[in-house]
């Protein structure tokens, strides 16, 4: 006795596998082997694709890097909404627990470096860095507030201080994925985290928009 065939795919959905296919090749040919060697026929090569395929759905290499860098960001914004629906009702998580999860899912992920590359190669080409500051004018508002949900602490989201604290916070996460991408051990890199987030429990009377309050409200 044979099975039912499964329905065949609309078109609609052949066309959004493509260019999961292809933004996922990018991401990784830029980690792997930088902006410069991630062309048009590295990205075919890795996603099994022909050029045409690829221009079908991106017309140009600026195309698919922007496209790339925003299935990106999709993606943790949806990681991070799961994360909040996974959690059980009124019970937040702690400052120390969101920072570890971050580290884990985004800045130590091959991906994030990925992102890094496009983004300080955006410096040099306008049309990139114009589409990239469109979906991250979105992203970082995005951002700020599913964090301060993970923490608790959406109703103040408009409070200074506290997005103050939150973005210090990543540029230090982001400092350390940098560092380690090329002069640290996973070790060390662990090691750092450790220590920054004893320095914030122990120094933040010491730190600009970060009082001992403004650490116990995030």
């Amino acid at each position: 006795m044979t099975g039912k065939k499964p329905p065949r795919r609309t078109q609609a959905e052949k066309s959004a596998a493509m260019r999961l296919k292809l933004c996922e090749a990018t991401l990784s040919a830029l980690a792997e082997v930088g902006y410069e060697k991630t062309t048009t026929q590295e990205i075919c090569a890795r996603a099994g694709v022909s050029r045409g395929a690829l221009t079908h759905q991106f017309p140009t290499r600026v195309d698919i890097l922007s496209a790339a860098f925003e299935h990106l960001l999709e993606a943790w914004e949806a990681e991070r909404r799961e994360h909040i629906a996974s959690l059980p009702e009124g019970q937040p998580i702690s400052f120390e627990a969101y920072t570890r999860h971050l580290w884990r899912v985004v800045f130590s992920s091959p991906n994030y470096m990925a992102a890094l590359v496009l983004m300080m190669a955006a410096r040099m080409d306008g049309d990139l860095a114009a589409n990239l500051r469109s979906v991250l004018a979105r992203w970082r508002s995005v951002r700020d507030f599913l964090s301060l949900q993970l923490l608790g602490r959406e109703d103040e989201a408009e409070d200074p201080q506290v997005l103050t604290f939150l973005h210090l916070n990543l540029c230090m996460l982001r400092g350390i994925a940098i560092h380690g991408s090329f002069d640290a051990s996973a070790e060390e890199r662990e090691r750092l985290l450790d220590a920054w987030l004893e320095f914030l429990g122990s120094r933040a009377d010491e730190m600009p928009g970060c009082s001992p309050e403004v650490l116990d409200r995030v």
